[in-house]
């Protein structure tokens, strides 16, 4: 038997209910499990870490915020990533078709391809997708748990309108690879690959693969007016005469007059002033072969 590692959060919106049938379709594909799934308690970095000797992959059931946890240990060992999207967003899972449906993610272990993907770093901590500042911090620290759970990406929006209306602009001072830029700005987003958010797109070419990051800074004069800008932000292609500013840059700085806090991947982790960096080809993961034209 080829022996797995599997991670799958209870915390995450379905995960306290997908653990048996994960375990259910690995013993089908021939695989063994040679952790403790709901051990939530554990460290899930300390966990690869013992058993990366033997194991084969380390399968993540969960959303972008449960990949990021188990980042460190994934690049130290560079053993394959399988991911199962049972979180709200799922952005890394969007970016190469992973399918929702449990069997249908871990069929990439018998019949998908391995790659490389690019991996951000702010202030010393690894990212897969985004990290932001502004909007996204304080909607990400206020959602309550419970409409999270039962609502899934609703919980964002509502939570979002309701916070726009309170939170003013912030000066920023960017630079991107040696430029220098001030904006004044409500929201900035630093993406490694193309998804962030619930259904936004930093860039519509944007991948995980090209080695740069991207970052995307939200100016319009009134909170309200930034309801213009949905199609653009879900697209992903910007007007001249959108009130936004794109930064594509191997190294990003971003300072502010205040510290003010960073959310990672979805959790709030670092502050101001924070620095950028692309890592290439710093993971490896598991994908579906019909995803081959998303990076190319």
């Amino acid at each position: 038997m080829k022996k797995v590692l599997l991670l799958i959060s209870p915390k995450s919106r379905r995960g306290a209910d997908s653990i048996a049938l994960a375990t259910e379709q690995l013993q089908s594909l021939g695989y063994t499990i040679i952790n403790d799934p709901c051990q939530e308690s554990r460290d899930p970095n300390e966990v690869v870490m013992k058993h990366a000797h033997e194991a084969a992959f380390v399968i993540v059931g969960g959303g972008d915020g449960s990949v990021n946890m188990v980042l460190p240990s994934l690049v130290k060992t560079q053993l394959p990533l399988v991911v199962i999207p049972l979180g709200t967003a799922n952005n890394l899972a969007r970016h190469y078709a992973v399918p929702n449906d449990i069997n249908e993610a871990l069929s990439v272990i018998t019949s998908g391809e391995e790659i490389m993907l690019d991996l951000g770093m702010v202030n010393g901590l690894y990212f897969v997708n985004v990290v932001g500042l502004g909007l996204s911090t304080y909607v990400n620290s206020s959602v309550p748990s419970k409409l999270k759970k039962y609502l899934g990406a609703l919980a964002f929006v509502i939570t979002a309108f309701y916070l726009s209306t309170k939170i003013r602009p912030f000066r920023l001072k960017v630079i991107a690879d040696g430029k220098e830029y001030t904006r004044r700005s409500w929201q900035i987003s630093v993406c490694n690959g193309r998804h962030y958010g619930n259904g936004l797109t930093i860039k519509h070419d944007a991948s995980l693969v090209d080695g740069k990051l991207h970052a995307l800074s939200t100016e319009v004069p009134k909170w309200w007016q930034g309801f213009a800008l949905i199609p653009a932000l879900i697209s992903g292609r910007y007007k001249k005469d959108h009130d936004v500013s794109l930064f594509e840059a191997e190294e990003i700085e971003l300072s502010t007059r205040r510290k003010l806090k960073i959310d990672v991947d979805g959790d709030i982790k670092t502050h101001t002033p924070a620095t950028f960096k692309v890592h290439r080809r710093a993971l490896k993961m598991m994908i579906p072969t019909i995803s081959d034209s998303l990076d190319s």
